[in-house]
């Protein structure tokens, strides 16, 4: 009998890199995924885990209908709907810290997503702790944003949260196996 096993939250990564933390973004590797931001030690990396900042009801990391072209030729007696480009939608939802100055994950988010058209690669990865490293055979998902205007994210008796937004660059990398 197969073990029923429940893929928890705990158990998803997600990183914002900067196109530039890749020599070939089409086929990222684990050790480019591993130089990660760290304040004080490693402070010059380019991916940055942010996955603790995020909270769980404002995540949305999807891929969603195709848009279509709907030219016909003169072939074609019906109407035809070809698929053009694939879409996505991206939206973090991030706590604030009291501090504006602390070194800690909330004002790293902050301070990623506060401007406009900034690009990122927004990346996830399914199972194990969030702080495991990449490793080879893993599956990853990448996607290409720019930054949009940011929300604040206002509730009653709630914390206050930061709401990153973002456009679609067209450029993603969907359930990647790390090779190298």
């Amino acid at each position: 009998m197969a073990a029923n096993a429940k893929m928890l939250r705990g158990n998803t990564t997600v990183l914002a890199a900067y196109p530039e933390a890749f020599a070939h973004p089409t086929a990222p590797t684990a050790a480019e995924l591993n130089d990660q931001f760290a304040y004080g030690t490693n402070e010059d990396a380019m991916v940055f885990n942010i996955s603790c900042a995020l909270t769980d009801d404002g995540y949305t990391y999807n891929l969603s209908d195709s848009e279509t072209d709907e030219t016909r030729t003169i072939c074609q007696i019906g109407q035809v709907q070809n698929p053009t480009f694939q879409t996505y939608e991206v939206s973090l939802d991030g706590l604030r810290d009291r501090s504006v100055t602390d070194n800690g994950v909330f004002n790293l988010f902050f301070d990623l997503f506060k401007g406009v058209d900034r690009p990122y690669w927004i990346i996830v990865r399914q199972g194990g702790s969030n702080t495991k490293p990449f490793a080879i055979g893993q599956d990853i998902r990448m996607l290409g944003v720019n930054t949009d205007n940011p929300i604040d994210v206002v509730e009653d008796n709630s914390q206050v949260q930061f709401g990153a937004r973002f456009k679609n660059t067209g450029e993603l990398l969907w359930n990647y196996r790390l090779v190298a």
